[in-house]
């Protein structure tokens, strides 16, 4: 019989190196685990799924991924909203603490705020003023008494489950992870709405801030990220007229 991982079903490279590693750490722990069953893999999918990857595995391969992720990027893993960096500070921290790291390693030219890949291509770009969204509390309460007209929320999470209830309120969303291929980027195509990924910023964005976002630019190609071209990211700037360009410049 063909051992089962002969032929593994993924083929294409990863789009980070956290799935790499997990990739690795997964394949390895399943590989120890099938050849420890010498070629006697009936009902292993199923009935005795437990030996291919128990409890324990899955708790050894989790711990092995966040030591190499940090070992190799020297942080924590990003949090998608700010409950998990709450929750489990010793495993997450908030993408926009590492902003000021990010900044100091980053340059953009002057009267631009930031850029981001952007999700699809609209026919005009938007101006709007920042809202940040950092949990399910926000949304809650954006549930409860609406979305202001013309806001630009800001969101950690790439997943998009979080802001789905109230997304089609926003004039644009802005989210710091995840690529154009994210859940959040594919359910704002779906509603319409403007959506910039991956934003990269010169200062963090805080509520209040007046921007204009370039939703006109090319939408990033998704084979870009296994080796294609990318597009030139799309910017953020203040909006025209903005004195000192956002109100959390000073």
């Amino acid at each position: 019989m063909k051992h089962p991982l002969a032929r593994p079903k993924w083929a294409l490279p990863e789009s980070s190196l956290l799935s790499t590693i997990t990739r690795e750490e997964l394949s390895a722990r399943i590989g120890r685990n099938v050849d420890a069953l010498a070629g006697d893999w009936t009902g292993a999918v199923n009935e005795r799924a437990l030996e291919i990857l128990g409890p324990e595995d899955a708790a050894a391969v989790a711990r092995a991924v966040f030591l190499r992720f940090t070992e190799s990027e020297g942080r924590k893993l990003f949090a998608g909203c700010d409950v998990a960096a709450v929750e489990f500070p010793h495993l997450y921290v908030l993408r926009s603490a590492h902003q000021d790291e990010a900044s100091a390693t980053r340059s953009f030219p002057d009267g631009v705020l930031g850029d981001a890949d952007n999700a699809f291509q609209c026919p005009a770009d938007v101006t709007g003023t920042v809202l940040v969204v950092r949990g399910v509390a926000d949304v809650d309460r954006l549930m409860a008494e609406g979305v202001p007209a013309g806001t630009i929320g800001v969101v950690h999470d790439a997943g998009g489950t979080m802001t789905a209830p109230i997304l089609p309120e926003f004039a644009a969303v802005l989210c710091l992870a995840g690529t154009v291929r994210s859940h959040l980027a594919i359910i704002s195509r779906e509603f319409g709405v403007p959506c910039l990924m991956d934003v990269q910023l010169a200062r963090p964005l805080v509520d209040g801030d007046h921007i204009t976002i370039q939703c006109t630019a090319k939408a990033q190609n998704v084979d870009a990220y296994f080796g294609d071209e990318f597009e030139p990211r799309a910017l953020i700037t203040p909006a025209a007229g903005d004195a000192g360009g956002a109100a959390g410049a000073a």
